[in-house]
């Protein structure tokens, strides 16, 4: 619930944002990022969410177009046992510059994930790669700092022959919100 009073506390500050000043949109980026992620099993009957917290950062080669990579971790999905995740992503990304302050943005990508249970009872993780898929919204505060609202999802499969195992075959949908610093 704390989320999504952040989400809406940012949606509207970037609502009432209005900076008289042209982003600079060109070149490095880097910036960190809450957000809320929900898991599901696609095997057994598995639906969790977690807060998870994360860094991202890209390169933006012009207005159209650049690359971004990211790293996040979530807290634990279940409450009765330690049950958490940790993925990195890269993809590229196609950006339409609606007006000075606000841009729009949509990737395509890779993620490789591992999720980890470190309980008494259940001592397993699984390692995955897959494919990912986001939006977003970044708002110009100040000349190099930048808001975002973005929302990702993704499916990934085992490197292993343990399809039959719980928490195998994933689909993640996570939204949030980031700061970033442009260089």
């Amino acid at each position: 619930m704390k989320l999504n009073s952040l989400l809406t506390a940012g949606m509207l500050l970037a609502a009432a944002t209005t900076p008289a000043f042209a982003a600079k949109d060109l070149g490095f980026y880097l910036g960190g990022q809450v957000n809320n992620t929900a898991i599901e099993d696609n095997i057994g009957a598995f639906d969790e969410s977690a807060t998870g917290f994360g860094v991202y950062g890209g390169y933006n080669f012009n207005d159209s177009f650049g690359i971004e990579a990211s790293i996040f971790a979530t807290d634990s999905f279940v409450d009765e046992m330690d049950f958490r995740m940790a993925a990195m992503t890269i993809s590229p990304v196609v950006r339409h510059a609606f007006t000075d302050s606000v841009t729009a943005y949509l990737k395509a990508g890779l993620v490789v994930n591992r999720t980890y249970s470190d309980d008494d009872n259940v001592d397993e993780s699984y390692q995955g790669t897959g494919w990912l898929f986001g939006a977003g919204v970044d708002v110009t505060l100040t000349q190099s700092l930048a808001l975002r609202v973005f929302y990702e999802i993704s499916e990934t499969d085992p490197e292993s022959d343990k399809r039959d195992d719980y928490f195998a075959d994933i689909s993640l949908v996570q939204y949030g919100v980031g700061l970033h610093y442009r260089f």
